[in-house]
């Protein structure tokens, strides 16, 4: 028996299977195969539509301010790093 069916993958990536009835209980091989409907045929236009994913959800944060807090966030470990090292000496 085949079962076959198209559903939309929700953002957590959780599915749940109904099966039918008349399906025989006990052990069963269950095989998922995932093929999407329509495959991108152009990459830019989709990394486009991500850039400006954030801009959408009314974010404010440029390339700069990001490294600027990456940079932040380096120093602060750095400075826990050589505060436990140091104390043990």
């Amino acid at each position: 028996m085949t079962i076959e069916q198209t559903i939309e993958i929700p953002a957590d990536h959780r599915i749940f299977l109904d099966l039918p009835l008349e399906l025989p209980l006990g052990k069963v091989k269950v095989t998922v195969t995932p093929q999407p409907e329509k495959p991108i045929a152009n990459s830019h236009g989709a990394v486009a539509n991500l850039r400006g994913l954030a801009k959408k959800m009314g974010s404010t944060l440029t390339v700069e301010d990001f490294l600027a807090m990456r940079r932040e966030d380096l120093l602060l470990e750095e400075s826990k790093y050589r505060r436990f090292f140091n104390e043990k000496e």
